[in-house]
C-alpha cells in the first residue's frame, strides 16, 4: 500500500509541474520608438501580448522565392 501512494504522490507531482511549466509561457511583441525634434525627444515604448488559444499554431504565410537569374 505505501508503494502504491507514493508511486500516486510521484505521477501527481510531476503533472502538476508538467502543468505549471506550461502556464507560464507567454509571447509579445515589444516596439520601442524615439521621435527626436525641434522640442527635445520623446521615446514611446508600446508592447503588445500575443493571444491565441486552441491547439493549432497561427497561420503564417509562406515565404516569397528568389526570382531565377
Amino acid at each position: 500500500m505505501k508503494k502504491s501512494l507514493t508511486y500516486l504522490a510521484s505521477a501527481g507531482l510531476l503533472t502538476a509541474s508538467l502543468f505549471a511549466v506550461g502556464c507560464g509561457e507567454t509571447s509579445s511583441v515589444t516596439q520601442h520608438e524615439e521621435i527626436k525634434g525641434p522640442g527635445g525627444t520623446t521615446e514611446i515604448e508600446h508592447k503588445d501580448t500575443v493571444k491565441t488559444t486552441g491547439e493549432n499554431p497561427p497561420v503564417v504565410a509562406p515565404a516569397e522565392k528568389p526570382a531565377t537569374p
